[in-house]
């Protein structure tokens, strides 16, 4: 039985393939496609704040959660984004969205981009 070789001539060694060309980086999404998660994680997080009573550990736990919706709408579009997301949540239920107004703005309150 003959053995397989094992190692190849230099005349018949197979050249390095080409480097594919690097794809092209993608750019940070825009506000407006941030945006909508973001809504619609806010909107899930006012709707349980608004059945809950004002007050207690629950409550500050989602106006945590909500401050962080926050922090992540002023990081990808200022003041701007932090607004539509918050439009976003009071069209949601128009009868309610003063209180919802309330609640966000309580939350968001002194983040850098946010209503003084």
């Amino acid at each position: 039985m003959i053995r397989p070789r094992t190692t190849v001539p230099a005349s018949a060694a197979p050249s390095t393939p080409a480097r594919p060309p690097a794809e092209p980086i993608s750019p940070d999404p825009s506000w407006q496609e941030v945006v909508g998660p973001v809504a619609e994680a806010l909107l899930s997080l006012v709707a349980a704040v608004e059945s809950q009573p004002t007050a207690g550990p629950a409550v500050k736990a989602f106006q945590a959660a909500i401050r962080r919706k926050g922090e992540e709408a002023s990081a990808a579009g200022g003041r701007e984004a932090m607004e539509a997301a918050l439009r976003i949540v009071a069209e949601a239920a128009p009868d309610r969205a003063e209180r919802r107004d309330s609640i966000v703005d309580k939350a968001w309150a002194g983040l850098p981009d946010w209503r003084s």
